[in-house]
């Protein structure tokens, strides 16, 4: 993959709707062309319970986000590691909502080119009857052992991402980045 900067990014939040629900938990993996720079998880605690849809979904209950940071605390974490790369993930709009919104109560912005694994595969694997991220894993053949954990899901989508790039060439996968067009003001 040359040497494209990539931050693949996974969040795990309190709501199925990105714009009401809170970070519980985010996962970065910094990739250099080929090569994985670092990986970087945490719990968030959020200010509300976690719904109990959620906790069934993802496992994460209140106990474990006990003394887990609040998103304030790992913010500036996350935006040094996305500083300068490409924000990618499975269904980015919906990471990005979640993180632009936080961001926002932060009184921060997160603005970022964005590139979403699932707009390339749909393009480019066309016959696939569902391209959410366990169905593109299987066609694939890439090991995805716990869905709904933000780390996994970012190894899965580096990995997805890795599988793209190879069959199908970097340029033709870059044709799906874009400037993320609604960052909140501060």
């Amino acid at each position: 993959m040359q040497r494209v900067r990539f931050a693949v990014l996974d969040v795990e939040t309190t709501s199925g709707d990105p714009r009401v629900g809170e970070v519980m938990e985010v996962a970065i993996i910094a990739v250099d062309g080929t090569d994985e720079r670092l990986r970087w998880s945490s719990l968030v605690r959020p200010r509300t319970s976690v719904p109990p849809f959620i906790r069934r979904l993802t496992g994460i209950t209140d106990g474990l986000l006990i003394d887990a940071p609040r998103f304030h605390e790992v913010v500036r974490t996350l935006e040094t590691l996305t500083q300068d790369r490409i924000v990618v993930a499975h269904n980015v709009r919906f990471d990005m909502t979640a993180l632009e919104h936080e961001f926002a109560r932060t009184g921060l912005v997160f603005d970022r080119p964005t590139l979403c694994t699932e707009r390339p595969a749909r393009r480019l694997v066309p016959n696939l009857t569902h391209y959410n991220l366990g169905s593109l894993c299987r066609h694939f053949g890439i090991p995805f052992p716990a869905a709904h954990r933000a780390l996994s899901d970012a190894e899965a989508t580096a990995s997805l991402l890795e599988q793209l790039v190879q069959r199908f060439g970097l340029a033709v996968v870059m044709e799906g980045v874009t400037s993320w067009p609604k960052a909140l003001s501060a």
